[in-house]
């Protein structure tokens, strides 16, 4: 007779560390989107207080205010645009991670069920 419970069990190892090697990917590009929010964040910052310096300027110093506006403008910009970028990846493994996790689970409980089966 085939030992189910043991197969579902060895299987579950086998999903386990498939989500482990998935988790890791996972936080390794979880870590760059944290990153990159973070990034984008700290730029937003400076850039509504370089908006609301409500102190008089001078000329030459107006000008140099701006030039530093649009230059965090365009790095904010570009950090966004990196950020869409990463995006669809971060989605892909998320989800693979999600599922490998899922499969682990599953494969525990119906492991489980067997062995309760099996003793009644």
């Amino acid at each position: 007779m085939v030992n189910r419970s043991g197969d579902l069990t060895r299987l579950e190892r086998i999903a386990r560390l498939k989500a482990e090697r998935e988790l890791g990917k996972f936080a390794a590009i979880n870590a760059h989107m944290a990153a990159a929010r973070q990034r984008i964040a700290a730029m937003r910052q400076t850039l509504e207080q370089s908006y609301h310096n409500r102190a008089p300027l001078s000329l030459p110093v107006a000008r140099i205010e701006t030039a530093q506006a649009g230059r965090v403008a365009r790095e904010l910009w570009m950090a966004e645009q990196d950020a869409e970028r990463l995006k669809p990846g971060f989605e892909r493994i998320r989800h693979a991670a999600m599922q490998e996790f899922g499969r682990a689970e599953v494969l525990k409980e119906l492991a489980r069920q067997e062995t309760r089966i099996k003793k009644t």
